[in-house]
């Protein structure tokens, strides 16, 4: 038996830290940067209008493979030995998206005309909320078994995209569409599945 949901969150405090981790400028003291950070949260403030939500199913875990990889959800068959390694032992799997919205795209456009530098720090800004966004979720389920594993990783390929997303029911709930390269719009949007007892 599969259950499906949304569920939004509000305002999410800053991790400065993980933005500077994302920009590759881990422990940056320079005062100049820094200052082109705030600048950035700032009009993030104002102008990317952020939505923090996640469209997510949890599905029974029929059957986990770990030497052939296949892996039957009920609702999805995959194959990959890195997933069924990761979901061992879970007797329900919840596969999830993702998304804060297309305003933060519209920033990283602009800037990477004007100034390349503001360009790398909305891009950070932006990891750093859609994974706030996934921690939270995640964290929501204190059942959870196993770190959350994406698309892309491992031998998991970017081909499932069209399932995750059809079954987590998110082009409609966050408006996700793919291109033809299985990448996701608004860029900064995240698949990923986690097993829970």
């Amino acid at each position: 038996m599969s259950a499906q949901g949304i569920r939004s969150f509000e305002d999410i405090p800053y991790n400065r830290r993980e933005i500077l981790r994302y920009a590759q400028c881990p422990g940056c003291s320079d005062e100049n940067m820094l200052s082109v950070m705030e600048e950035c949260i700032a009009e993030c403030e104002r102008h990317a209008s952020f939505t923090y939500k996640v469209s997510y199913c949890v599905l029974p875990a029929l059957s986990i493979d770990e030497k052939s990889g296949d892996i039957d959800l009920d609702l999805m068959k995959i194959k990959s030995v890195s997933l069924a390694g990761n979901l061992s032992g879970c007797s329900q799997v919840v596969v999830f998206a993702a998304s804060i919205g297309p305003g933060i795209d519209r920033l990283i456009k602009k800037y990477s005309r004007l100034d390349p530098v503001k360009a790398l720090f909305f891009q950070a800004i932006g990891a750093e909320r859609v994974e706030g966004v996934c921690d939270l979720f995640c964290s929501s389920f204190p059942d959870m078994l196993r770190p959350r594993f994406s698309p892309g990783f491992g031998d998991l390929k970017l081909s499932v995209q069209p399932d995750v997303l059809r079954i987590t029911n998110a082009a409609k709930n966050l408006s996700i569409t793919l291109d033809d390269g299985f990448l996701m719009s608004p860029s900064k949007s995240v698949t990923a599945f986690f097993g829970i007892r």
